[in-house]
């Protein structure tokens, strides 16, 4: 399932190593590294691993990690909502 986010949210993503991968896939790469626990405040996203991987927008947060990139913010608003409207 291919998602799509604003222009303007793409644009602000100047840091994306993996050249937007999770819109083709859906799945933000492996899903199990990228998987979102739950989110709070904007393009603050609290990932389910704790797994250190190369991302500039991944974060060490206590015991966990954060993610802070606005496309993957971005669609996983987009995956919630879909989920919410079955």
């Amino acid at each position: 399932m291919a998602l799509s986010v604003p222009d303007d949210v793409r644009r602000e993503t100047t840091k994306c190593p993996h050249d937007f991968a999770c819109l083709s896939t859906g799945s933000f790469g492996d899903p199990g590294k990228c998987a979102v626990r739950d989110a709070d405040g904007k393009n603050v996203l609290f990932l389910t691993s704790e797994e250190q991987l190369s991302c500039p927008y991944r974060i060490p947060f206590g015991r966990g990690q954060l993610c802070t990139c606005p496309t993957h913010y971005a669609a996983y608003l987009q995956q919630r909502r879909d989920r919410q409207d079955r």
